[in-house]
């Protein structure tokens, strides 16, 4: 197994190909890139001119937009790291593009990138990524598909994906759990609206009320009728 070719070199030591089919966007990645001294910047318009060019002298690192006609970024990484590319087999590659989903970074690394950067790129970003791949130890190893790849890029993907994939599961419970928990809601919403306008309590306290009420009347009345017939007695005696 070996490592990559920029493994243990500094900053200031690489020689960096760079294929970008704007002129712009090279004239940005080439000022950043001499701005942290390094030793040679080669930019192409595409794959073609960059591969000649890296086969007569193979460079450190390769800048590469993902994006390009009539061949790709992605199509440059595999004919890079077929075994008989030696040895540009060797050399990391970096993509650039403005496109960085999921699906690109899963298919980029697990064909040998290194690493995916997402336009617009701050020089910040970029040299701490360079940091990062001059000290990045992983062999490149030969697999059975005739390709150099990353060592163990294959398991650290999968093992991802079974995160993604356990992840989504649980948004998917979580869901469905709080769409239950609102219909839930809804019907004990509806069920309170719907209930008496007086609680048991309160229809039991009318009724006590209703019912001293009641027997304050009649007692009152029999006082009445009493006084009243005492009174029809009295004029009787008369």
């Amino acid at each position: 197994m070996k490592h990559h070719a920029a493994f243990g070199l500094a900053v200031e030591d690489l020689d960096v190909v760079v294929v970008e089919d704007s002129k712009p966007m090279q004239t940005i990645i080439r000022s950043i890139l001499l701005s942290f001294k390094v030793s040679r910047v080669r930019t192409f318009d595409s794959v073609d001119e960059a591969l000649e060019s890296s086969l007569a002298e193979p460079p450190n690192l390769i800048l590469t937009d993902w994006r390009m006609e009539p061949t790709s970024g992605y199509q440059l990484l595999r004919l890079v790291r077929h075994r008989h590319m030696e040895p540009l087999c060797f050399v990391p590659v970096l993509f650039l593009t403005a496109h960085g989903t999921r699906p690109l970074v899963d298919k980029a690394l697990r064909a040998g990138a290194h690493h995916v950067l997402v336009k617009p790129i701050s020089p910040s970003t970029l040299y701490k990524r360079l940091q990062w791949l001059l000290n990045d130890n992983r062999p490149m190893i030969l697999e059975n598909s005739g390709f150099y790849n990353v060592y163990g890029i294959q398991k650290t993907m999968d093992d991802q994906a079974e995160k993604m994939k356990t992840l989504e599961g649980a948004r998917l419970y979580h869901r469905v759990a709080t769409q239950k928990r609102a219909k839930i809601e809804e019907a004990v919403v509806e069920a309170f609206d719907a209930k008496p306008e007086f609680s048991l309590e309160e229809l039991g306290f009318a009724k006590r009320s209703k019912d001293v009420k009641k027997k304050r009347y009649s007692t009152a009345a029999r006082h009445i009728r009493n006084a009243g017939f005492s009174h029809s007695n009295d004029l009787k005696v008369q």
